[in-house]
């Protein structure tokens, strides 16, 4: 299901709508748009044309969007995927991929000696230009680089690195250190390589937490994790742009260490029953500014008669005040149904307005 006709007559994009809210600097003339990223598969479904930067930055734009996301490539690998077929109807291909948590390439000294990695250089943007170029009047680019732990995750595994954080806490903390340098470096290079009168902000994924808290002790993240992130934080401060974190499950315990000591601007990703978006805005809507919350399982199965109200119910509620930008709670994955996708855009339009 291809993207409708979604914009207004007249509209244009403009960025500073969503930079007004990622700074809480002032109230935009409506809600602007926020997705941490689209998937391949869901970008091809909505344009019907393979995925490349321009045609991303194409479909941005005609879902009402006054940005694109430009991923750094971070050059460390991963662990093997799992692999199950995939009912979602968006997904052609008809299989989807995880994580293998059990398992990773990175267990143990000697792997760690071995892994090649990487030197930091121009191909860890090479592909920034061609967004850049396919940029309309009034659209910029967010750097949306990937977080520490979850590059450690994706290397180590997280069984393998939960059980590496009390066996071996030396190799862990010495992979965290590496992996922080590495993802430092990749951003930092970035901001010098590119042309920053293209972006306005960075936007880290890091997924920290499940439903019930953090995915390992909070100590592990002040120790490892927050040092680097606040360096990401603080370098994207120096170039005037605010610094934003995805993370997905409940981070109620690490919050205050995010918003006081990292100096995060923004938060995304929440879920219905574990963090939702309205409650968040409540609770600290007054110190950072929230992006997205419309819950995924609203956004797969509810009917689109009822999903259109409940939305603009949730609308309403967080964009008082500013300092929200409306999106999914997560990203549209292959299961969301479009037609409630599109519907939240919609909603975005008309009642989104100052």
């Amino acid at each position: 299901m291809t993207v409708p006709d979604l914009l207004p007559p007249g509209h244009k994009p403009d960025y500073r709508r969503l930079e007004k809210v990622l700074t809480r600097s002032a109230i935009p003339d409506r809600v602007p748009f926020y997705e941490l990223f689209i998937e391949d598969t869901m970008v091809e479904r909505m344009t019907g044309r393979p995925v490349s930067p321009a045609v991303e930055v194409e479909l941005y734009y005609r879902l009402g969007h006054d940005y694109c996301n430009f991923p750094p490539d971070t050059g460390l690998a991963q662990t093997d995927c799992l692999v199950a077929d995939d009912t979602g109807e968006n997904n052609a291909a008809g299989r989807r991929e995880w994580l293998d948590g059990g398992h990773g390439v990175v267990m143990n000294r000697r792997d760690f000696d071995r892994y090649p990695w990487p030197k930091v250089g121009d191909w860890c943007c090479v592909r920034f230009d061609e967004y850049a170029r396919a940029l309309p009047e009034g659209m910029k680019v967010i750097i949306r680089p990937t977080g520490v732990f979850e590059n450690v995750r994706r290397l180590v595994g997280m069984v393998p690195l939960s059980l590496m954080l009390y066996d071996d806490p030396q190799l862990a903390s010495d992979i965290f250190a590496r992996v922080g340098e590495t993802v430092h470096g990749v951003i930092a290079h970035t901001f010098t390589r590119v042309d920053l009168s293209k972006v306005f902000a960075c936007i880290m994924g890091d997924d920290l937490s499940h439903g019930g808290g953090p995915l390992v002790p909070p100590e592990v993240y002040r120790r490892h994790v927050f040092p680097w992130m606040k360096r990401v934080a603080d370098l994207a401060h120096s170039h005037g742009m605010p610094f934003g974190l995805h993370s997905c499950g409940n981070n109620t315990a690490i919050m205050e260490d995010l918003i006081g000591g990292v100096g995060i601007d923004a938060k995304h990703s929440f879920q219905d029953g574990v963090e939702g978006v309205v409650d968040f805005k409540r609770h600290y809507g007054d110190r950072i500014s929230v992006l997205g919350g419309i819950d995924m399982g609203r956004l797969a199965t509810m009917p689109t008669e009822q999903f259109r109200p409940w939305c603009r119910g949730v609308l309403a509620a967080c964009r008082e005040g500013g300092g929200y930008a409306l999106g999914t709670g997560n990203s549209p994955a292959t299961y969301v149904r479009l037609e409630n996708f599109y519907a939240m855009h919609e909603v975005g339009f008309t009642q989104g307005g100052s």
